[in-house]
């Protein structure tokens, strides 16, 4: 009798521990994915070798709704790589016939919401650099405070983010201050048919603005740069239907100023030496377009983009703005799906920050299929680069033009096989400054497969 009493004592102890925590609803989501990709001639040049390899993620999402109003939001990734990849520090590099299990695990998110009277308050890790369209948008995790509240049809939100910090941590100076901070307000009007909205962001940064900061106290270890950078950037956006017709947009307005007037007489000597004499102007300025038209189950459509480059015969820097990691035009050409640097004498990277995109593209569903094709040109707005000289800007801003083909099958609701093909016909842009450098076209071949749940 003795030891069934405290058989139960000790049940009901823990209950009355755990009991909390049940009472906690969780829930989850996620995917899994495996891709493989056939990059025929990043480099292009005749004769450069092709890459070929697979890669996969896993994805968990998960939320604790502790209360109603209160939640507690996390995500990460496991098994995020290419497969036999033997690179030191990969997460899926063979060893010893197993793949390797350690440093696998990435946290994106944690962080809490709770709503009030007033409105809804997030603190915590969540995503960042993501507004309006997909245009301009560079998915990030960043430290954020955020309150956000709703006025009839208008959604309000401010927030403030911080970027890096670096007051007297991990330095053997103490720096008093190299920090990067965001403070942002944002206003969304959306009806049935319409969406609209307005960011406004003032980012203030003392960290490593431009490389300057780096550069000075490289040079002089002993001293402590004092290089700040503050900007205004605004970015509009809409989403509009009109029976059948789709329009969306996006633009970007940054300005702003390199204020070097506190760094004493030896790092102004330091940036005399680079052309730097006085304060730094800077500025960007991007917009987006885009028409889809619905026939039935099929679509016609067209997108125009373009990113203000730089001109390097100036000392302010005119690119602060580009067009975004996430958004994906095309299949090779500023595309991080499969991220190469296309080109050897003149390259471009993942996304476009000088340049502009004319596109045409058609698509269609048939019952568990999806098809989409698509024909895009593109030039870039300034012919040369940062340090270039008359006698060595490149010889033409023409990029290439590009044909992409997707399709994708529904194997169950939440299993999707999908493929696709490009092809760039490259332009002189490539061949740099001498016109006798031989470029060479190049294709992509991907598929995926991927489970959401």
């Amino acid at each position: 009798m003795k030891k069934l009493l405290v058989i139960l004592f000790a049940l009901a102890l823990v209950f009355s521990f755990t009991a909390p925590v049940m009472a906690t609803d969780v829930s989850f989501d996620g995917s899994f994915r495996v891709r493989g990709f056939i990059d025929s001639n990043s480099m292009l040049q005749e004769g450069s070798s092709s890459t070929a390899y697979y890669d996969q993620r896993f994805r968990l999402g998960t939320v604790f709704q502790v209360a109603e109003g209160l939640k507690v939001t996390t995500r990460f990734d496991a098994m995020d790589g290419i497969w036999g990849d033997q690179r030191a520090g990969t997460r899926l590099r063979a060893a010893a016939g197993a793949f390797q299990t350690n440093n696998n695990i990435q946290f994106d998110k944690a962080y809490v919401t709770f709503v009030t009277g007033i409105g809804q308050f997030d603190a915590g890790i969540m995503s960042d650099l993501t507004w309006g369209t997909t245009f301009g948008n560079a998915e990030a995790f960043t430290p954020r405070l955020s309150f956000t509240t709703k006025v009839g049809d208008v959604v309000l939100n401010v927030h403030t983010i911080k970027n890096n910090e670096i007051d007297g941590l991990n330095n053997a100076t103490g720096y008093s201050d190299r920090d990067e901070d965001s403070y942002r307000a944002a206003a969304v009007y959306a009806t049935d048919d319409i969406t609209a909205g307005l960011l406004y962001v003032y980012n203030r940064d003392t960290n490593d603005v431009i490389g300057l900061n780096s550069w000075l106290l490289a040079a002089v270890p002993a001293l402590e740069p004092q290089v700040k950078m503050t900007a205004h950037v605004l970015s509009p956006y809409f989403k509009a239907t009109f029976g059948d017709l789709y329009l969306e947009g996006e633009a970007g307005w940054l300005d702003g100023t390199i204020d070097v007037s506190k760094c004493n007489v030896a790092e102004r000597v330091r940036l005399a030496l680079v052309g730097v004499n006085g304060d730094i102007d800077v500025e960007g300025f991007r917009v987006y377009l885009e028409a889809k038209y619905n026939i039935g189950s099929s679509y016609v459509g067209g997108l125009w983009a373009f990113v203000q480059g730089d001109d390097p015969n100036t000392q302010s820097p005119e690119n602060m703005l580009d067009s975004g990691n996430d958004w994906d035009p095309m299949l090779i050409l500023f595309n991080d799906t499969c991220p190469t640097a296309l080109g050897t004498a003149g390259t471009t990277g993942i996304n476009m920050n000088n340049g502009s995109i004319y596109q045409i593209f058609a698509g269609t569903t048939m019952d568990k299929i999806s098809i989409r094709s698509s024909l895009s040109i593109a030039k870039a707005d300034e012919d040369t680069w940062a340090g270039a000289t008359a006698a060595t800007k490149y010889l033409s801003k023409d990029y290439g033009t590009e044909f992409d083909l997707e399709a994708s099958y529904m194997i169950y609701d939440n299993l999707t096989y999908s493929a696709g093909f490009g092809y760039l016909w490259a332009g002189d842009y490539y061949k740099g400054a001498l016109a006798t450098n031989k470029i060479d076209d190049t294709y992509l071949l991907m598929n995926k497969l991927e489970v959401v749940f």
